[in-house]
C-alpha cells in the first residue's frame, strides 16, 4: 500500500492517504481522509520535493474549497 500527500490547488496540505495503487495519475480519483473521492489534478512525484516525508507522490487536487474563478 503506498502514501501519498494530498494537497489542494492553493497549495494548503490536507493529509496523507494510503491507497492500493503504487501510482496515480492526473485525472484518476483517490479518497480523501474523510472518505469523499475527489480527482487528482497534478501529481509532483520527483524525488526532491513530490515524495518528501517517505510519501510516494504529492497529489494536487480539487476538493472545491478553491473557487472556480481562481482555478482558470
Amino acid at each position: 500500500m503506498a502514501r501519498f500527500r494530498l494537497i489542494d490547488m492553493a497549495g494548503g496540505e490536507i493529509g496523507i492517504v494510503t491507497d492500493d495503487r503504487d501510482s496515480i495519475g492526473d485525472g484518476d480519483t483517490i479518497a480523501m481522509p474523510d472518505g469523499r473521492g475527489v480527482e487528482v489534478v497534478e501529481v509532483y512525484d520527483d524525488e526532491e520535493h513530490g515524495q518528501e516525508g517517505g510519501v510516494a507522490a504529492t497529489l494536487v487536487v480539487d476538493d472545491g474549497s478553491v473557487p472556480e474563478e481562481f482555478t482558470h
